[in-house]
């Protein structure tokens, strides 16, 4: 982990309202109701795309990290490809990652919401919906580093 990259300085922020949809038959949810979902549970926020190498490079990572957390933190990728379902469902499937549901917001109104200046970029959301801290750039979120970061490093998997 590069701690440059780790910044607090939208901590306390809301996560924006903006719909995410979870499948190509356009059902959308906003992190609010993902967070209701799971009563009690941080949600990281990652944004990601199927073009970005160090988006694709953390994503196995993530899908452990979510496998080892289940029940206490919530791991919630968006894809920000402008191509929609048509690229992401072949590049995200339930055999790549067993344990992750990806969502999607092509119109990269969640991004500009956030003031993500570069993917991959992972947010960690409290529990009452308010940024902890994001990282910008790609980490193996499966490491005992990143674990004791998001405050999990007793967990398995």
């Amino acid at each position: 982990m590069r701690p440059d990259r780790l910044l607090r300085d939208f901590a306390g922020t809301q996560a924006p309202a903006i719909p995410l949809e979870t499948g190509p038959d356009g059902a959308t949810e906003t992190l609010a109701d993902i967070l209701a979902a799971n009563p009690g549970q941080p949600a990281l926020v990652n944004l990601w795309a199927t073009w970005c190498t160090p988006c694709l490079k953390e994503l196995p990572t993530l899908d452990r990290l979510a496998a080892a957390t289940k029940g206490r933190l919530v791991v919630v990728p968006i894809s920000q490809d402008m191509e929609g379902w048509r690229k992401v469902a072949p590049a995200f499937t339930p055999e790549k990652y067993p344990n992750l549901s990806t969502r999607l917001e092509s119109g990269m109104q969640f991004g500009a919401a956030v003031k993500a200046t570069g993917l991959p970029l992972s947010i960690l959301y409290g529990p009452d919906g308010r940024e902890m801290w994001r990282y910008a750039g790609d980490l193996d979120w499966a490491s005992p580093e990143a674990r004791a970061l998001l405050g999990v490093e007793g967990s398995g998997g």
